[in-house]
């Protein structure tokens, strides 16, 4: 919202700063910022294409990511019985577990556990098509870790509830301590008993996503739109499926002076997940089959003397949930019997919009090189911490 309102006075003010010369760089740079989210890691989620004209070179992204995952076990009931239902929304969810057996109520259940550090490797390779028209070709493949220092700093167990103490003034406010660090697993049984379990050193390999975008002429020369097409084929034996997207992108440019300058961009995106099963037993990663995305972002730019570009930009996503939320009203969530520290959160989550901000600072001559860290501020279920790395070089 931030961004859009940006975006309006920014170009009340455009024709007096369209006059002021300066060079600027081919949109917002920003590598990927998904959230690796347990569920997310395994479906094509879209994202923001800032860009103001297609590339004019193949261009080939390599990105480097980190991020701390954790809930503590619980499990959901979801009542058949409408009558069951009815008497479960006179409490909240967090007393269901004392006035209900669930034992004795005809239910479906699912089971949900997070723990560990993963890794990412994602390429990202753009071919240019013509003057208005690009591909874009993704893979996306994770490892899951214990995150044990040295090869895990910002993002270990370690460092994350030092800085919570420390910092913030809360001991273990998440239960972590209770349950052990530097351990990885991550285990989930859908309503269809169909059962998910990664461990220390597993790898994954998500899939791979093919985006088409077009770019119209517009007459202004500091907004600029361009729309997206996107087929994800996901490749995992948890989620072998094929999802389909469509998304428009904003960029509008304000010129300070012949050196530094603003750009800010707002995207929209809309994502039908699983539209092709490619196999009967795949996971249930949410009971929405849509998901929606809002993103906005704004970055400052320089050029330095030595015509490298400096780029430093705040990112804010936001999608809806991957669970129909109605569901949530009923739901009875039953801890794992040890945790007493937001125990329902795994669960609680999946119900909520999920939203994140991500800082990133970025430079540009022939090769382009960002860095990121992202923060789970309204703690839904993403990464605790997340940071990343991408270099982007043309062929």
């Amino acid at each position: 919202m931030i961004v859009l309102l940006c975006l309006f006075f920014a170009s009340l003010h455009s024709q007096n700063n369209d006059s002021t010369h300066v060079d600027i760089k081919n949109g917002i740079t920003k590598s990927s910022v998904l959230s690796m989210h347990t569920f997310g890691i395994f479906i094509s989620r879209l994202q923001g294409n800032f860009k103001v004209q297609p590339s004019k070179k193949s261009l080939l992204t390599i990105s480097l990511e980190s991020a701390n995952v954790w809930s503590a076990p619980v499990t959901g009931y979801i009542p058949i019985d409408e009558n069951v239902r009815n008497e479960a929304r006179q409490y909240f969810y967090h007393e269901r577990e004392f006035f209900f057996d669930v034992d004795e109520i005809e239910s479906k259940r699912f089971d949900i556990a997070n723990d560990g550090v993963l890794k990412s490797l994602k390429l990202n390779y753009i071919l240019p098509i013509n003057k208005k028209s690009e591909l874009n070709f993704s893979l996306r493949s994770f490892l899951l870790t214990n995150g044990k220092f040295p090869f895990t700093m910002l993002t270990g167990d370690r460092f994350i509830e030092s800085f919570h103490s420390k910092i913030i003034g809360k001991d273990d406010p998440f239960a972590r301590k209770l349950f052990g660090y530097d351990k990885a697993q991550i285990t989930y049984k859908d309503r269809n008993d169909n059962y998910m379990e990664i461990n220390d050193g597993d790898f994954i390999l998500g899939g791979i996503e093919t985006s088409y975008y077009y770019y119209p002429n517009l007459s202004s020369k500091t907004l600029k739109i361009n729309f997206g097409a996107h087929l994800g084929t996901n490749l995992s034996k948890y989620n072998s499926s094929i999802d389909l997207g469509l998304s428009t992108n904003a960029i509008k440019s304000y010129n300070l002076n012949d050196r530094n300058y603003f750009q800010f961009g707002a995207s929209l995106g809309l994502l039908r997940k699983n539209i092709i099963n490619l196999k009967e037993d795949n996971l249930e990663l949410g009971s929405n089959n849509y998901l929606g995305n809002i993103e906005t972002v704004i970055e400052f730019n320089f050029n330095s003397k030595g015509q490298t570009i400096h780029s430093f930009g705040a990112d804010f996503y936001l999608q809806t949930s991957l669970n129909k939320k109605n569901e949530f009203e009923y739901i009875i969530p039953i801890r794992s019997g040890v945790s007493e520290k937001s125990w329902v959160t795994g669960l609680s989550n999946l119900y909520r919009n999920n939203n994140y901000w991500t800082f990133f600072y970025s430079f540009s001559k022939k090769i382009t090189t960002t860095f990121y860290l992202q923060q789970d501020l309204t703690l839904n279920n993403n990464p605790d911490i997340q940071t990343g790395i991408g270099i982007s070089f043309p062929m």
